[in-house]
């Protein structure tokens, strides 16, 4: 007997020491209020890489959804991708690599510049019409 109330005591002693000793944890976000979150910082990449576009590339490049580039070698950024993958792109920015033509200035827009820069000519690419013989 005076072992079952040892036991008893063990476990009652046990059982308060398994108490909730951290704060609740608040919910996980619901799936609509990701999805809010990630257009929001979509739509902010896109801007920002439009006003990094506008700065940097009008004097060589149509840069929105339709108009002719001032120079008439330098194609639209609309059609950017259509030869190189969107990674590709980044990648190349990043590491420094030339990208474009020859006179073409190397641009380091740092890892945040780039992603908004590639997200903004994603948003507008459009596949380059057709060549005429």
């Amino acid at each position: 007997m005076k072992s079952l109330s040892l036991m008893s005591a063990g476990l009652l002693l046990s059982l308060a020491a398994c108490g909730p000793s951290d704060p609740p944890v608040a919910p996980p976000e619901t799936e609509s209020e990701t999805a809010a979150e990630l257009d929001t910082a979509l739509h902010d990449d896109i801007e920002n890489g439009r006003a990094i576009v506008v700065e940097n590339c009008t004097s060589c490049h149509a840069v929105g959804p339709d108009g002719e580039s001032p120079r008439t070698d330098a194609p639209p950024l609309r059609y950017a991708l259509s030869g190189l993958s969107a990674e590709a792109l980044s990648d190349n920015f990043r590491e420094g690599i030339h990208v474009g033509a020859v006179d073409m200035p190397d641009f380091d827009f740092g890892p945040r510049g780039t992603a908004s820069v590639v997200a903004y000519i994603q948003s507008i690419q459009e596949a380059p019409p057709a060549e005429t013989e």
